[in-house]
């Protein structure tokens, strides 16, 4: 998978893109959390469900079968990776440059391993300095890239559409499966990457149609499409396009996410009838960068000081089961629709985290002050006419309720310009129908 920007930025998409900084994604690349920072050091239980954690969400392997190992050798990564990319470094907070003529062995070894490997910076910047810049454009791992094209489960002789180009990399992947009879379309928003991405394809000799466009749009020049793949997160929202270009019996597969976390892998059959139907699986991470600063979202700090201040009822078990993305954090994002999230990890000095909730368009917010060192209760200020902290906890107790449900046990159902989600079976809905053609999820009714 190639994550890139594949759509045109808005202003509530600029804010979410700057104000999601909690992990980067890193280690396996399907999700990092270091359950450390939240769970409550010195109390020794009592969370607010205090359980086992039987029945987390399964993951998506990390293990690439040797099938995926062939095709990997017959078209190299490598042929894809620009001679600058970026890294993490131990010793500095920001991402380190890493050249493919000064440090060879170093980028080889980033290009050969089974992680994600960042290829541009905020349109090119070279350095990340406070979360103001963020990567732009990743070649994810192998593994993830296997995960997702065994789930789209492209044919010899099909034609298919991947939203975010990229380096180009998974397009020539794509072609290399559906063969000289099949084609492969390829949409990319970023001038820039679609330039480079049409020369490693030329070079190896692939013949992929590039795009540069909205990806949203999809491309309807060449439709209907057997398959469409994007490799950019939706959120919450999938595009109507992508299933107008899409023809009956076909698939579409797509990482999809909430505000309040990255989300999981969606992948929907397209019916005769017009609907489509799927589940999810795993939990996918996209690269993210940390921050520490007081309010990310900009609010005045007299205003949130004036604001309602209550005692939490949770601890610091109970933030890991919230935040961690191999727990509750999917689902919980689920149920706060319009809900973007920050954590601040060790903001007020270690283990005092600060988490940030927002509701851009109702102007809601709330802040959690969690310090984890200490069994005084957490505080929390909200202020607005929803009481996201409040919400929060409602979705926390609701997954609780319902087993602790992963991402596998959701599914979605697109009927004409609508969506819902449900656990289980359609029967169990958990949001009920809410408009594809918004960008708000916040007109759905909680199951």
């Amino acid at each position: 998978m190639e994550e890139s920007d594949a759509t045109p930025s808005n202003e509530r998409e600029d804010q979410v893109n700057m104000v999601k900084q909690e992990n980067r994604a890193g280690g396996n690349g399907h999700g990092t959390f270091d359950p450390n920072k939240t769970k409550d050091v010195h109390d020794a239980g009592g969370g607010r469900h205090d359980s086992d954690d039987k029945g987390n969400a399964k993951v998506i392997t990390t293990d690439i079968a040797p099938a995926w190992h062939v095709l990997f050798e017959q078209v190299p990564r490598a042929g894809f990776i620009p001679d600058t990319i970026w890294a993490d470094d131990p010793d500095d907070p920001g991402l380190t440059e890493v050249s493919r003529h000064a440090n060879p062995a170093g980028w080889e070894a980033a290009v050969a391993a089974n992680a994600p490997v960042i290829t541009q910076i905020n349109l090119g910047k070279p350095r990340v300095d406070d979360g103001e810049n963020f990567p732009s454009s990743s070649s994810s791992q192998p593994s993830m890239v296997a995960d997702m094209l065994a789930a789209l489960d492209p044919q010899p002789g099909e034609r298919v559409l991947e939203i975010g180009t990229g380096t180009g990399w998974n397009a020539a992947l794509l072609a290399h499966l559906v063969g000289p009879a099949g084609h492969v379309t390829t949409i990319e928003v970023d001038p820039g990457l679609a330039d480079s991405a049409r020369h490693a394809l030329a070079a190896a000799d692939v013949a992929a149609e590039v795009v540069t466009g909205d990806g949203a749009a999809g491309w309807p020049e060449a439709a209907p499409y057997d398959r469409i793949i994007s490799t950019a997160p939706v959120r919450e929202l999938v595009p109507p396009a992508w299933l107008a270009q899409l023809r009956p019996g076909g698939r579409l597969v797509t990482p999809w996410g909430t505000d309040y976390g990255d989300g999981a892998l969606l992948s929907l059959d397209l019916d005769v009838d017009g609907t489509a139907t799927g589940r999810f699986s795993g939990n996918l991470a996209f690269t993210r960068l940390c921050g520490h600063k007081r309010s990310q979202f900009g609010w005045d700090p007299d205003t949130v000081d004036a604001a309602e201040v209550t005692t939490a009822v949770v601890r610091g078990k109970d933030l890991d089961m919230m935040l961690n993305p191999e727990k509750g954090r999917f689902a919980i994002g689920t149920r706060l629709p319009d809900v973007a999230l920050v954590v601040g990890w060790d903001a007020n000095g270690p283990g005092r985290h600060v988490l940030e909730l927002e509701d851009l368009a109702t102007r809601s917010y709330a802040r959690l002050n969690a310090d984890v060192t200490d069994r005084v209760p957490f505080s929390v200020c909200q202020l607005g006419p929803r009481r996201l902290w409040d919400e929060a906890v409602h979705a926390y107790d609701w997954w609780c309720e319902n087993a602790k449900p992963g991402p596998d046990r959701f599914g979605l159902t697109i009927t004409g310009d609508t969506q819902t989600m449900w656990l289980d079976t359609p029967e169990h809905v958990v949001r009920c129908p809410w408009p594809l053609n918004t960008g708000s999820g916040s007109k759905s009714v909680m199951g």
